[in-house]
């Protein structure tokens, strides 16, 4: 399977991941996979900035409210964006933004069926929810590449 190795930084953080994400993934896919390799628990809508163009995922926004270069995520096709981009833009939580940089560095040919951690540098993300609305971020622990693909292998062959 062809994957896209994907550099991705959590800004205002020193914690990075590098993903071998395979091609045939979908953007929501993506989403797991990052949410997965910082210890995010999923609790905030996300979007995707494409350089312009923005991948949502909720499908119950008001047509009329949407911006003009919007796509829902199961309607994009990510490796269309991966093979024409080379830098994008992670946002999760709209409202108080944790915005990941996305490099892609390159293609594996014949690789990994599953998204895989190539490399990280430092912790985990320990979200904890309080209230409806808010979150305490901290670090967690330090984890290696071989335990976020575990941790990213659990995800997406339960």
């Amino acid at each position: 399977m062809k994957c896209y190795v994907l550099k991705v930084t959590l800004e205002g953080y020193n914690i990075q991941r590098t993903l071998a994400v395979p091609a045939d993934l979908g953007f929501f896919e993506l989403h797991a996979a990052i949410q997965t390799a910082f210890g995010w628990n999923d609790f905030f809508m996300h979007e995707f900035d494409m350089g312009g163009i923005f991948i949502e995922d909720d499908a119950n926004e008001e047509s009329d409210l949407l911006p003009e270069k919007f796509r829902y995520e199961y309607e994009a096709n990510l490796e269309f964006f991966l093979m024409n981009t080379k830098r994008f833009k992670y946002i999760y939580d709209i409202e108080l933004p944790k915005v990941h940089d996305i490099e892609v560095e390159g293609v594996l040919e014949d690789a990994f069926d599953v998204p895989v951690c190539l490399g990280c540098e430092g912790r985990m993300i320990e979200e904890t929810l309080i209230g409806d609305d808010e979150t305490v971020i901290s670090l967690g622990e330090a984890l290696t590449k071989e335990a976020i693909t575990f941790l990213l292998d659990s995800v997406f062959n339960p």
